[in-house]
């Protein structure tokens, strides 16, 4: 691994767990077991590196989104998927990290939006169609309507997870994850469904 990939992947890592403000440049700098001076030769700037690490968490998911989409599942194996990866993801994720790039670094921010309304929005409303076409998810609802709305689910779980702080991002997340996917079975959806997450414990 060479030296900005290393910066970027200890800078990530600590963003993820304290946000990006509690992170300082001397904090990272002595983490990535290197000097400021070595990090500022490579971003000029903390703002470049946000930029850097928000550039390398989006080509992450867009990975592990088309590698989903190249699994030959039913909507239901997704959505089984799909409660698997926030368990990954979330797990360590502090909420402050999307507050404080929204707040602090807009551009940053846009970026995410951007690969929200296009990648993920993409992938929702085809594993949707492909659950109304199997008869698992109710026919009457507007695919595309319910992918915005299940983004906007994921980011409200963290203002959630704010206001509640005894409920941890993870479970706040998985709650509002259970409650959409009963929203849309049928009830052969809803069969199949717990049979698939009985045999995958």
């Amino acid at each position: 691994m060479g030296t900005r990939e290393n910066i970027i992947r200890v800078a990530l890592d600590n963003f993820l767990v304290f946000g990006v403000r509690a992170v300082t440049m001397d904090e990272i700098a002595k983490l990535a077991g290197i000097s400021k001076k070595t990090i500022y030769e490579e971003f000029s700037s903390k703002e470049e590196l946000v930029n850097a690490t928000v550039d390398e968490t989006i080509m992450e998911y867009k990975c592990d989104i088309e590698e989903m989409q190249r699994t030959d599942v039913s909507a239901i194996d997704h959505l089984l998927l799909m409660t698997k990866y926030l368990r990954e993801k979330f797990t360590r994720m502090n909420p402050l990290l999307l507050h404080d790039i929204q707040r602090f670094y807009p551009k940053c921010w846009n970026k995410i939006s951007e690969f929200k309304t296009s990648k993920v929005l993409q992938n929702l409303t085809m594993v949707l169609e492909q659950g109304k076409a199997s008869g698992d998810f109710r026919r009457e609802i507007d695919s595309e309507l319910l992918a915005y709305m299940r983004m906007d689910q994921i980011t409200n779980a963290f203002v959630l997870q704010k206001s509640k702080s005894n409920f941890s991002l993870l479970e706040c997340q998985l709650a509002v994850l259970d409650h959409f996917i009963h929203g849309i079975l049928t009830d052969q959806g809803r069969s199949n469904y717990y049979k698939k997450l009985l045999s995958s414990d």
